[in-house]
């Protein structure tokens, strides 16, 4: 104990000794400044950060300026870059995580030939009122555009005001929008200038979707966002911030597995309850936090995000949702090989910075169009053996309607292609004794199955990691397609169809998708969800409740779980295998699940008993994955024709979009997915 104290100790000194460097380093910029002049600065930030050459002009500093929040007794503490020599347009920035440290970022955007408002959130840094993440954020963003206004700045132009920011800074982009927006609609002769365009970067307009993805809940995530904004509230909590993560990650790894209740997990780790554990997003927690009534309405909007990213999903769902209300070119759409934390990189965010500013330059009038940069509004990067070698190629919508469903089905370990105009889908069972029995597994909530690599928010355990030892572990099961005899690139969503059975009522089903290089490593791709519940819990009225067989038990009842993975691009290279894991946790990127449904996920469980999973995949049964595959002859210069609906409707089999009755292949032969019938 003696020994940790002194570890403490000796962290704090060496963050306080750098935070002194730090100073001197400001003090010697400064004076730097004041010898050399303002233009200097400028032209190094702007260097620095890879960005165009700095638009002439002073630009002065408005600091201690203290705006009105949406709640009565909130002052959000504000500082602006303004321009001199007329109206400019403006770009608004609100933060959680300190504007001080953020001002050199606006003094070199003030150089671009934006006004910069740069802003402390409520309850955060400066700013009075109580810290909630990612609540009222609607009312301050609105009570800001109103007093922006108001104020009658000569250098404000109202009809071009932009946003910019990352993760929480993107939330609040959708929230000022859906502010607005609801304020328009509730009084009518009130006008509050609407944002021109926003650049929301690693974020989503629903927060619910990230801590909740298939009803499993995300509790890595959880908790060290909780430790982080607990503990970081001003610049008083500087020098302690490295020795907390350090004893903070010393607690975790010593309870996580052993603590099995939340709310002793909160206690023994030293992080307060923040959030609460409610899965339903119609809950008012939830609804508090929900924007996506923005996406109707929505400026055009430039939409960045990772394969490996918290919020992935959330960003393509943002996106699909505003093409479909504003229509295509509006927006645009850019995904890389990043996860959360690798936004805030040196070189992915001078990426990102610099393709924000031009798209929010173009929609602001400070430059035209450039030729150079392709028309089609989404670029993709294409991963390939690994996530870091591959290419960057773009589409014209997401998902792309080039993308084919190939549909592959499971067997006993196997993967197994069936073609168009298959006479048997279900052959593999055909004939062969083995493939008619059910692969099974039993899962141990005490020892669960660990998450490797993925959308975690630590950035060395986050990405494409071997997924080697998982796939020896006997809770898990390994579906192998054959080599692959050419090239296959995967862009989009892949979906599965399984029959299961299981000895709980409650279980949650993962399925990770691979690529097996022939030396015998496997990567991760993607990663679906889904917590199954009893019929009677999905039941919303007596009607719905399905009536059992005599004597029918939980465990001989056969569940119809569909999933749809996130979003992906992914080339598999010839000799390379697909591999379908499937398993019933991932921890602790999720919480894992004790198989009862009456159990808080905040208590201890009453009872934890293994549960014992079987995949069927017989000729009645018949478990299956669907891949969406571009065609080869895109690589070709001319434009592949699109399929008629008829010639679409012909061709088998279709992908699942919903849950559909079952008989077997026979009614999946009658079943249409919406990108079949396209």
């Amino acid at each position: 104990m003696a020994r940790q104290v002194q570890k403490g100790e000796l962290l704090t000194r060496v963050f306080s000794r750098t935070r002194r460097i730090a100073l001197l380093s400001t003090v010697v910029l400064l004076l730097a400044v004041r010898r050399f002049g303002a233009q200097l600065l400028r032209r190094l930030l702007c260097s620095l950060l890879g960005l165009a050459a700095v638009q002439p002009g002073a630009i002065r500093r408005l600091g201690g300026l203290w705006v009105p929040g949406g709640s009565p007794g909130v002052q959000l503490s504000t500082v602006i870059f303004a321009r001199e020599g007329g109206p400019a347009p403006t770009l608004l920035i609100r933060t959680p995580y300190g504007k001080v440290i953020k001002e050199w970022l606006a003094y070199a955007v003030a150089a671009q030939g934006f006004n910069v408002v740069l802003q402390d959130c409520r309850g955060r840094y400066s700013s009075s009122g109580a810290q909630t993440f990612a609540a009222f954020e609607d009312l301050d963003g609105r009570a800001t555009m109103a007093w922006l206004a108001a104020q009658e700045f000569e250098w404000f132009d109202p009809t071009r005001v932009v946003a910019f920011g990352i993760s929480y800074l993107g939330i609040v982009q959708w929230a000022t929008v859906a502010g607005i927006e609801r304020q328009r609609q509730v009084k009518q002769g009130v006008h509050i200038p609407q944002l021109a365009a926003i650049a929301p970067l690693f974020a989503s307009s629903t927060v619910h979707t990230t801590f909740f993805q298939g009803g499993a809940f995300s509790l890595d995530f959880y908790l060290r966002y909780v430790q982080f904004m607990t503990t970081m509230r001003g610049c008083a909590d500087w020098p302690s911030f490295l020795p907390g993560i350090v004893q903070f990650e010393r607690r975790l790894a010593r309870h996580l597995r052993k603590v099995l209740g939340a709310t002793e997990l909160h206690q023994k780790v030293g992080v307060p309850k923040f959030f609460k554990y409610n899965p339903r997003p119609q809950s008012k927690f939830w609804k508090n936090r929900d924007y996506s009534d923005a996406l109707s309405c929505s400026p055009p909007a430039f939409i960045a995000t990772g394969w490996w990213d918290l919020f992935l999903e959330g960003s393509l769902r943002d996106y699909e949702a505003v093409v479909r209300s504003q229509g295509p070119g509006h927006s645009r759409l850019v995904v890389g090989n990043w996860h959360h934390l690798s936004s805030i990189g040196p070189w992915t965010f001078c990426m990102l910075l610099q393709m924000s500013l031009d798209f929010l330059k173009q929609r602001t009038g400070l430059a035209a169009k450039d030729a150079a940069v392709s028309p089609k509004p989404v670029r993709l990067w294409i991963m390939g053996a690994r996530a870091a070698q591959g290419e960057w190629r773009d589409f014209s919508a997401w998902p792309p309607e080039e993308a084919e469903d190939q549909l592959l089905l499971l067997c006993q370990g196997t993967l197994r292609r069936a073609d168009e105009g298959d006479e048997h889908p279900a052959s593999c069972s055909v004939g062969v004794e083995d493939n008619t029995r059910p692969s099974r597994f039993t899962y141990n909530p005490l020892d669960p199955t660990p998450s490797l690599g993925g959308d975690l928010f630590i950035p060395w355990e986050a990405g494409e990691k071997e997924q080697t030892p998982l796939a020896r572990r006997s809770d898990v099961l390994n579906f192998d397609s054959e080599p692959l005899e050419v090239d296959s690139v995967m862009v989009g969503r892949a979906r599965a169809r399984l029959f299961v059975k299981a000895s709980r009522p409650h279980f949650d089903i993962f399925v990770h998708l691979c690529d097996v290089h022939p030396s015998g490593q496997s990567y991760n791709v993607c990663t679906s969800v889904m917590r199954v519940r009893t019929p009677f819990d999905r039941a919303q009225s007596h009607q719905e409740v399905p009536t059992a067989a005599p004597g029918q038990s939980s465990s001989e009842r056969v569940e119809v779980v569909e999933l749809v993975s996130t979003g992906t691009a992914k080339r598999f290279l010839a000799g390379h295998r697909v591999r379908l894991t499937i398993a019933c946790a991932a921890f602790p990127r999720y919480a894992r699940h004790f198989g009862d449904a009456e159990q808080a996920f905040e208590h201890e469980p009453v009872e934890v008993q293994p549960c014992t999973v079987e995949v069927l995949h017989s000729e009645q049964e018949p478990s299956a994955l669907w891949l969406p595959l571009l065609p080869a002859d895109m690589e070709s210069e001319t434009p592949r024709r699109r399929r008629t609906l008829q010639e679409a409707a012909a061709a088998w089999p279709a992908s699942p979009r919903r849950r559909v009755p079952m008989q077997g292949f026979a009614g999946m032969r009658k079943t249409w997915s919406e990108a079949g019938l396209r």
